[in-house]
């Protein structure tokens, strides 16, 4: 009975997959796609980051001061890439908090 019934999900399956091929590619592409800009934004800003701190070092900053220049660059660059989920977010807040009762 067990073979029988693993032959039948196979069947499903691949049934399935004929008819919602179009919509399984575009799903599979699409996290292929957001791990891409993730991965390549992510490496962008730390390359941001480190020239950050080499320009900081060569001009003739300890290391310290280096590293803060480095941090602030990559704080305010990830607060760049982050904006629109934050002004979205914001937004969204403001529609669904409670409103305070006036007097």
């Amino acid at each position: 009975m067990q073979r029988k019934q693993n032959i039948m999900w196979i069947v499903i399956a691949v049934i399935a997959a004929l008819f919602f091929a179009d919509e399984i590619l575009g799903f599979v592409g699409a996290v292929i796609g957001i791990v891409f800009s993730i991965g390549f934004t992510g490496l962008l800003l730390l390359a941001l980051a480190a020239g950050a701190f080499a320009l900081a070092v060569f001009v003739g900053c300890s290391v310290g001061l280096a590293l803060t220049i480095a941090t602030v660059a990559l704080v305010l660059s990830l607060f760049g890439w982050l904006l629109p989920y934050l002004l979205v977010g914001f937004l969204v807040y403001l529609v669904v908090r409670k409103k305070p009762n006036t007097v």
